[in-house]
């Protein structure tokens, strides 16, 4: 009777072992975030803090002329990196110098190549502020606002034209 409890005992903890481990491959394929390039903008649901951290690349051939650009620029700014009157949605030199700086300053050297990827977004979206769980969003206590129902984060600045989108495709509002 022993040998029959230990057989169910050992099937059962090997049935629960692969249970556990599909599991676990399961929630390391997956993020909460669900931005892409594809989807054309930058955008995120749940938790805000992980947002940017599957975005696509800036730099000054991908991208280079988009609202993601200046939403980029917007965190530069706000770190001191750039003056405001640099949002301008251009990733040009000075925009690819000053991401440098800020890769240096908060990834480490060897990261700063210059080019806004996921990792570059991921460390950004660590300093995002929220006092109410995602509705209000500020960068550097700068609002940045995230549409209730699709996702995509806006900006605005004291020299784009209204609101902009933080599109990959367009830099709508830009100058």
């Amino acid at each position: 009777m022993s040998s029959t409890i230990t057989k169910k005992t050992r099937y059962r903890a090997t049935a629960l072992a692969a249970a556990a481990l599909a599991f676990c491959a399961f929630a390391t394929t997956t993020t909460s975030a669900n931005a892409a390039t594809a989807q054309g903008y930058v955008n995120g649901f749940d938790d805000y803090k992980d947002d940017w951290a599957d975005e696509g690349l800036l730099s000054t051939t991908q991208h280079s002329y988009s609202g993601a650009t200046g939403l980029w620029q917007l965190v530069l700014w706000k770190d001191g990196y750039l003056s405001e009157a640099d949002v301008d949605c251009k990733f040009g030199p000075k925009t690819q110098a000053a991401t440098k700086a800020w890769q240096t300053r908060f990834l480490g050297a060897s990261q700063a190549d210059g080019v806004v990827g996921p990792k570059t977004f991921g460390a950004a979206s660590q300093r995002i502020h929220s006092t109410d769980n995602g509705w209000s969003i500020t960068y550097g206590w700068k609002y940045i606002g995230r549409h209730v129902t699709t996702g995509k984060y806006f900006f605005d600045t004291a020299y784009t034209n209204g609101f902009v989108e933080a599109d990959y495709n367009s830099a709508a509002n830009c100058r």
